[in-house]
């Protein structure tokens, strides 16, 4: 990440955490006293505005994917804030009057509003250095967590009023240093162009990442709703415990940031969660211990999963907008599968111990198999030095790429002057970096024999037939 920015000063790391906190607020009120007022009114609301957040997230992920040029910033900022306020008024008018109408209208709106402020956070701590960052992150996460018994104390008035507001306090802070990674992509071809001949530098839209956020936001998701008390989660002091001991490390360590053992930790402390929820007479803590170990687990989660969508975005600049937006939109999506999940398990153990005590073990395990078998070759690090780094400088020079951006670029000449497909440059590529046929096979997701017929169209059109020949060809 320092490849990116130069030490910020201190002034900047507390804007950047500033934001994040704002941000992370948000939610919790969102989720704590917001949406426990929706239900009194509609109680799909909640559902409709979190899709909402999820398609925005997923649509600009994809924008600045396909067209990155069309992602003005100046007007995106404008557009949010205008989403802020004139959907915040039509979700209060909503409140006060009881419309169902109004507080859908409303809350969607918002919910547009607030997606583009945790890109715009995201990209902001993305220009810090990775140890700022690591702090930031990890001080904002567990504070986060530690307030989330107070949401539901606060009126409803006034969570309304900091609800509206902290994104959009958030977004102020952010909107002018996010605009460096707009800039940056607006200037250079789209990243589904780049990726064909430099796959290495940008995440699929379907990498184990991807599916990490998902399936843990999906145990979220379970937690917020399972049990739930008048609408709003159930919550507990001591979720923030092991993100504080993480946070003291963070701090007074200049190594890096432990993602795979705080996964791994949160792996343990989610299945433990889900444990409890299958045998609540165990709970030390009452009937909040499960979700008190399932919130403490999503957190310590979230707060390495955050770090890792920052560390990728400093690395590719070019494809940071994509990489923060379809982040958070699949993890948005998670939480949605999640919650649901929770509310058919209120259903359908209403008055049945058995049935209670058998959704959570059925969600344990199905969690257990992924983190053993799906996560079995997937780390946080690899995925983060497995991105290859590309200048964000749209007027740097031929002598100024770095080797790899040389390398790519002779890659992108040669797989047009053979008339290659997107899909036969994206394996001519991979082969020229030495890459064998299972490796091909897994980053493209398709058969062998899909492999084996796109390196035979390649060799044909390149006029070869070995893999030292393609490979004199790139380097000659």
């Amino acid at each position: 990440m320092e490849a990116l920015q130069e030490e910020k000063h201190p002034a900047e790391a507390v804007r950047g955490f500033a934001a994040l906190l704002l941000a992370l607020g948000a939610t919790t009120l969102m989720n704590g006293s917001i949406f426990p007022q929706f239900d009194a009114i509609f109680m799909f609301a909640r559902d409709i505005s979190v899709t909402c957040s999820a398609v925005t997230l997923l649509g600009l992920g994809l924008a600045a994917y396909r067209a990155p040029h069309m992602l003005r910033h100046r007007a995106l900022v404008g557009a949010a804030a205008g989403c802020l306020v004139v959907g915040g008024a039509v979700l209060a008018a909503g409140l006060a009057l009881a419309s169902p109408a109004a507080l859908v209208a409303g809350a969607s709106i918002v919910a547009a509003g607030r997606a583009v402020a945790t890109v715009t956070t995201a990209l902001f701590v993305a220009r810090l250095t990775s140890h700022q960052a690591a702090i930031v992150i990890a001080a904002a996460y567990t504070l986060q967590l530690a307030a989330s018994p107070v949401a539901g104390a606060v009126s409803p008035a006034v969570a309304t009023v900091l609800f509206l507001a902290f994104p959009l306090a958030a977004l102020a802070l952010t909107a002018r240093d996010a605009g460096f990674f707009f800039d940056a992509a607006c200037h250079r071809p789209s990243p589904s162009d780049l990726s064909v001949t430099r796959p290495a530098s940008f995440l699929a839209p379907f990498s184990a990442l991807f599916g990490c956020l998902f399936l843990f936001q999906v145990a979220f998701g379970f937690a917020l709703r399972f049990d739930e008390v008048a609408g709003a989660p159930r919550t507990s002091l001591f979720s923030a415990v092991p993100l504080a001991l993480v946070a003291l490390y963070v701090v007074f360590s200049r190594r890096r940031f432990p993602a795979d053992g705080v996964v791994q930790l949160s792996a343990l402390v989610v299945m433990a969660g889900f444990l409890l929820s299958t045998q609540p007479l165990l709970a030390a803590d009452g009937p909040a211990a499960d979700v008190a170990l399932l919130n403490a687990g999503n957190g310590l989660f979230s707060m390495a999963a955050q770090m890792a969508l920052v560390a990728i975005a400093a690395r590719n600049p070019l494809g940071a907008i994509t990489t923060v937006a379809w982040g958070n939109g699949v993890s948005a999506l998670g939480s949605l599968v999640g919650a649901a999940a929770g509310m058919i398990a209120n259903g359908a153990t209403a008055g049945n111990p058995l049935l209670r005590a058998a959704i959570p073990a059925v969600l344990l395990l199905v969690f257990a198999a992924y983190v053993m078998v799906g996560l079995k070759r997937f780390t946080f690090a690899g995925a983060i030095d497995g991105i290859e780094p590309v200048t964000a400088d749209p007027t740097a020079s031929e002598a100024a790429q770095t080797p790899e951006e040389a390398f790519a670029a002779r890659c992108e000449t040669v797989a047009a002057e053979y008339a290659l497909t997107p899909r036969e440059a994206e394996v001519f590529a991979m082969l020229a970096r030495g890459r064998d046929r299972s490796y091909i096979e897994e980053a493209l997701v398709v058969s062998r024999n899909t492999v084996k017929a796109h390196v035979k169209h390649v060799y044909a059109k390149l006029g070869i037939h070995s893999h030292q020949e393609l490979i004199d060809l790139v380097e000659g």
